[in-house]
């Protein structure tokens, strides 16, 4: 496997650039298609296409033929450009993934993770080197160079202040990657990465403001505001475990208390205190109560309903700071459509009319972010 570092010092036209960018996040596309879409004349797209493949940035596919009759060439980004890894790093998986410049997914592998730890444990850091190494075994030299890896962690961004919250073994992940050391490494928070995505081609497509609020083992939110993240000051926007509870004359707030108290772990603790055993046993995981709530066992839909009744709550303290055109739920338990209704009751009875639906991408909106935000900080370099 070859390893040197990737080029960035190409001398192109701005119209060369702009078609180069258009490729890579659109697709692959026609001459007249991309002139259209870039405003380009004829002569211009000629030659800002013969310069990107002079450099071997973009190849011909064949060809397709428009709504005349007639046919035309397609061009995509050539596998020379180059990829990228996405990277999760999560509590309940380790999951690694390679595309190309343009997004198309060249190889992936996962591990699930037995521990569902709220930090970056050694065994997750171990399952991130293991399983890279794997990828770049099977990326091989016909892809181009590596270009950019972001991995996804429950954690602040590495270009974050310090503000105590960043995750044990975090700072050794991207030490211990079997890759090249000119590749530049990020570390992202996870949420963030899942609202990117989900933003570009889930839930949330066509909507520049909204939130994406993860529920699992741990909660997270990821903010988006004209259509752009908002990172804040730290990088700590949307750590919204810091928010205090409880919080009464009778109880003094704790730290990170309320993601003690929405987490899963806690969820299934009060599942297995009020369960009523007239309906069974208890669900041992929240994905077997999920599944006796649709089911139809009135003690799991209780618990849902209450589970879904307190996200409420914490969407409402959101949408008074945020405002928000969209609410977007993900994580393994945030997902599940059965907590909707509640949810959007609660919103009704505390707040304003918001849209709230659950993401489009599932388990793997964090990654496809990471690979989102790989491919976004490659291109920038290269155009």
């Amino acid at each position: 496997m070859k390893t040197t570092a990737p080029r960035t010092d190409y001398d192109l036209a701005t119209s060369a650039r702009a078609v180069l960018r258009a490729l890579a996040t659109a697709g692959p596309a026609t001459r007249p298609q991309l002139g259209d879409a870039l405003s380009l004349s004829k002569p211009t797209m000629s030659t800002a296409i013969a310069e990107l493949a002079d450099y071997g940035l973009v190849t011909s596919q064949g060809s397709t033929r428009g709504a005349t009759g007639r046919s035309a060439v397609l061009y995509s980004v050539a596998p020379a450009a180059g990829h990228v890894l996405g990277i999760e790093a999560g509590s309940t998986r380790v999951r690694v993934s390679a595309h190309a410049m343009d997004g198309r997914q060249i190889a992936t592998a996962e591990e699930r993770m037995s521990s569902r730890a709220r930090r970056v444990t050694p065994t997750v850091v171990s399952a991130v080197q293991r399983i890279s190494e794997r990828i770049r075994d099977a990326v091989g030299d016909d892809n181009g160079p590596l270009r950019d890896v972001v991995i996804a962690a429950p954690t602040l961004p590495s270009t974050g202040r310090d503000t105590g919250l960043q995750a044990d073994g975090v700072e050794r992940l991207d030490q211990l990657l079997p890759l090249p050391g000119s590749v530049p490494v990020t570390i992202e928070n996870n949420v963030n990465c899942a609202a990117v995505a989900e933003h570009r081609v889930g839930a949330a497509r066509g909507h520049d403001n909204f939130v994406y609020l993860q529920v699992g083992v741990k909660i997270g939110l990821g903010v988006v505001v004209n259509g752009a993240l908002l990172r804040g000051f730290h990088g700590a926007a949307g750590e919204v475990a810091m928010l205090p509870f409880p919080w009464s004359r009778a109880d003094t707030p704790r730290r990170a208390e309320l993601e003690g108290y929405l987490g899963s772990a806690a969820l299934m603790a009060r599942c297995q205190r009020d369960w009523d055993d007239s309906h069974g046993p208890a669900p041992r995981d929240a994905e077997r109560l999920f599944a006796a709530a649709a089911s139809g066992n009135e003690a799991a839909r209780r618990i849902v309903d209450a589970h879904g009744r307190d996200i409420g709550r914490l969407v409402v303290g959101v949408m008074g700071v945020v405002d928000p055109g969209l609410v977007v739920l993900g994580g393994g338990v945030g997902q599940n459509q059965l907590l909707l209704p509640e949810v959007r009751r609660t919103i009704a009875e505390l707040a304003w009319n918001t849209e709230v639906t659950v993401g489009a991408l599932g388990d793997y909106a964090t990654v496809q972010g990471a690979v989102h935000m790989a491919i976004g900080r490659a291109l920038a370099r290269m155009v």
